[in-house]
């Protein structure tokens, strides 16, 4: 046997080994995309429902969000009207009792200085 005669049966020795012991991982390999084929079915099947559940909470939500503003918009109308209606008859009525107040003062500092 000539020399590159040797080197081919090693060569073939060597392919024959790669190929036994690489037969575990394409059957490892084959049974992954296996399981990945089937997460990826589940996947689509269930996400039309999960982005229908989506879309409802963002719709849910942003009503919620449209009620409270709309609540915050009438209290502060209430808080304005209250202001209109209560605030300025009070300071009116403090304004006019800060002027009886002073008529009664000078009443009475009238009054002692004659008795």
């Amino acid at each position: 046997m000539v020399l590159w005669e040797y080197a081919l049966v090693i060569f073939l020795l060597v392919l024959t080994v790669l190929v036994i012991l690489l037969i575990p991982v394409v059957l490892n390999l084959i049974k992954t995309l296996s399981r990945v084929s089937e997460l990826i079915e589940n996947v689509n099947k269930d996400l039309p429902d999960i982005l229908a559940d989506i879309s409802e909470i963002t719709y849910q939500s942003s009503r919620a969000s449209q009620r409270i503003h709309d609540a915050v918009d009438d209290i502060a109308a209430i808080e304005r009207k209250v202001t209109r209606e209560i605030k300025e008859p009070l300071i009116q009525a403090a304004a006019s009792m800060g002027g009886f107040l002073k008529a009664l003062q000078t009443f009475l500092t009238f009054f002692m200085k004659k008795h």
